[in-house]
């Protein structure tokens, strides 16, 4: 298993010898291209900058996102069981999750001014569809022999719901979750570029203007392992919560 994941550094080692290669290459000039050394350095000459932007775009994750749960969850639950109301729903879902978020900038920004309500606001959309299609077709997978089963034995619907549909449906809503925090968190890197002055977003614009090409780097750098980290703990917590599943799926060995 540790040498599983020690091979998934291979492309990251891969990538940084290049990195270097060009740079003694000089394919780029400095001030275009730093050396894997300057930007080493900027972790610890400007980290307060690097970490107080980090914070503030995680804040903003994670309230985006929590409110998508809050709404998606529920809904795709009462969808995916009451097909009159997926008829209701249907069209209207597949057009609006076809909008891409980052399209509805001027819009946030011109009801929502600057700051970041715009901000949470796109997280809000981005992660709201993910989590609400994987909840709706989590609850169609349901067998329902099952549903069948507690009707037989009487059990109200509420009871129905909470101790069949919502368990079973548990795998689809942690998969949906991860695709909402990756398009949340690449959403709010792209709307902190125009609609706020904090955050990785914020900090790479900024630091395009006064060509610190490091920082831009570094900022990516923290983009791409807060992403891998959110995405890990969503993978530790279902497969906490979901452990009942282990050895009812095909996974490769």
């Amino acid at each position: 298993m540790q040498l599983r994941r020690a091979l998934g550094l291979l492309p990251l080692a891969l990538l940084l010898l290049a990195w270097e290669l060009a740079v003694q290459a000089k394919v780029y000039p400095p001030v275009l291209l730093p050396a894997p050394g300057k930007v080493l350095l900027v972790f610890v000459e400007d980290w307060q900058t690097v970490l107080d932007n980090a914070a503030a775009s995680v804040a903003r994750v994670i309230v985006g996102i929590g409110l998508s749960f809050v709404v998606a969850v529920p809904l795709g639950l009462m969808i995916g069981r009451y097909r009159w109301l997926d008829l209701l729903t249907d069209w209207s879902i597949q057009i609006f999750r076809s909008v891409p978020p980052i399209s509805l900038i001027p819009l946030a920004i011109l009801f929502l001014g600057i700051g970041d309500k715009p901000s949470i606001a796109l997280i809000f959309l981005s992660g709201l569809w993910p989590l609400l299609i994987n909840t709706i077709f989590g609850v169609r997978g349901i067998e329902r022999t099952l549903i069948k089963v507690a009707r037989a034995a009487r059990a109200g619907e509420l009871l129905v719901m909470k101790d069949i549909i919502l368990p079973a449906s548990l795998p689809a809503i942690f998969t949906g979750l991860r695709l909402a925090v990756g398009a949340g968190w690449l959403t709010v890197v792209t709307a902190e570029m125009i609609a706020v002055k904090s955050g990785l977003g914020y900090m790479i614009l900024n630091a395009q203007l006064t060509f610190r090409s490091d920082l831009i780097i570094a900022g990516i750098i923290v983009i791409g392992a807060i992403g891998l980290v959110a995405d890990q703990l969503v993978r530790r917590i279902r497969a906490h919560v979901c452990r009942w599943q282990e050895g009812l799926t095909a996974a490769q060995e």
